[in-house]
């Protein structure tokens, strides 16, 4: 048991370090951007430098939750599976923490943005606060039958506790909302394809879960119609 324990912190200490090394060399090349550009930080305040440290701490927590997904060990994979959202999720994760950084760093950065506003920017990172709770408390209600998007396995049973009590892809919700949330810190039209790519895969990967769902649960549909897709389903 202890010798269990201790592979497992290990495990997790293996992904922090990668996850921390991953960050530094995006904001490192955000930096290269910043200089090749002609910025200067003088321009930057205090409500900036505060924004950057958030976003460096959603870019650890963001890839921590990657790299322990692309770490799951691949059982009863299934043809619901979608191989090719791996790669997908992190051209999002990558794409999306370059240009959020560049965004505070540089005005009107590529001359996509559509505000310049620090209060709007905290309200973004309030929705990601939010988001990250939705993700941790709806991984912990799957227990061992989470699997990542691209390796779906059948689970064990039909969870339907906490936020799985209101919705059926509360997962999907919160990294949905994730991104919209660093769409608005960055203020970046660019980062709309990236709400687009993520919202429609999670739309596949639903639909075909949930076919694949109702044919091994006699339950499901019954828990389907009580319960709501990625929002909580309006009760009369």
């Amino acid at each position: 048991m202890t010798i269990w324990l201790m592979r497992i912190g290990q495990k997790a200490n293996n992904i922090m370090i990668k996850s921390i090394i991953k960050s530094v060399s995006i904001f490192v090349i955000s930096l290269m951007v910043f200089f090749v550009y002609g910025s200067d930080f003088s321009i930057l305040n205090e409500d900036y430098y505060l924004i950057l440290g958030y976003i460096f701490t959603i870019s650890i927590i963001s890839y921590y939750f990657y790299e322990s997904e692309s770490s799951y060990k691949k059982k009863h994979t299934n043809s619901i599976s979608i191989k090719i959202f791996k790669y997908v999720s992190e051209f999002i994760y990558i794409s999306s923490i370059l240009i959020s950084i560049n965004s505070i760093l540089i005005d009107n950065f590529l001359s996509l943005e559509f505000h310049d506003n620090v209060n709007i920017v905290y309200m973004g990172i309030s929705l990601s606060a939010i988001s990250i709770a939705l993700f941790i408390s709806a991984k912990i209600s799957l227990g061992a039958n989470y699997s990542p998007c691209f390796d779906h396995k059948k689970p064990n049973k039909i969870v339907d506790t906490g936020l799985y009590g209101y919705i059926r892809h509360p997962i999907y919700t919160a990294n949905i909302l994730l991104v919209l949330s660093i769409l608005i810190i960055s203020g970046s039209y660019f980062l709309i394809i990236n709400l687009f790519l993520i919202t429609i895969f999670y739309l596949v990967s639903a639909f075909r879960e949930e076919k694949y769902l109702v044919s091994k649960f006699s339950g499901y549909r019954r828990y389907s119609s009580k319960t709501g897709m990625f929002i909580p389903r309006y009760k009369k």
